[in-house]
């Protein structure tokens, strides 16, 4: 049986430049940073997360252009949804959506990464 999710992978132009801005802007942990002839694999992860996010270069078997800079169904939670906007906004990451409470009651806000992938905050209420 399945027992989690244990990666998702996100293309970026700039392996080096995405492992900064996940780990200085968002605070992210480097679970794996390996480099091999012609490659390099990169997960990184939220503090104590338990799913990684591989930061795929384009020059992948799998990978193209056209997967960079796109909505990737990533979705983050957290408890604190204004302060992480704040914390967030200050070290400029961009919002495309500021925390707002939706009908289906939680908060929700929009950011993208340096390639201008784009990801999701929710909040649920408590």
């Amino acid at each position: 049986m399945i027992s989690h999710v244990s990666q998702v992978g996100v293309y970026v132009n700039d392996q080096d430049a995405a492992l900064a801005f996940y780990t200085e802007k968002l605070g992210f942990e480097v679970r794996s940073l390996r480099e091999g002839p012609g490659m390099k694999w990169i997960e990184v992860a939220p503090p104590g997360g338990q799913t990684t996010i591989s930061l795929a270069s384009k020059d992948f078997p799998v990978g193209d252009e056209a997967k960079i800079g796109v909505y990737t169904d990533i979705a983050f939670e957290t408890q604190d949804i204004h302060g992480l906007y704040e914390t967030y906004r200050q070290r400029g990451v961009k919002f495309t959506n500021e925390p707002e409470l939706q009908p289906y009651g939680k908060w929700f806000a929009a950011f993208l990464d340096q390639d201008g992938n784009q990801f999701f905050v929710f909040q649920p209420v408590e």
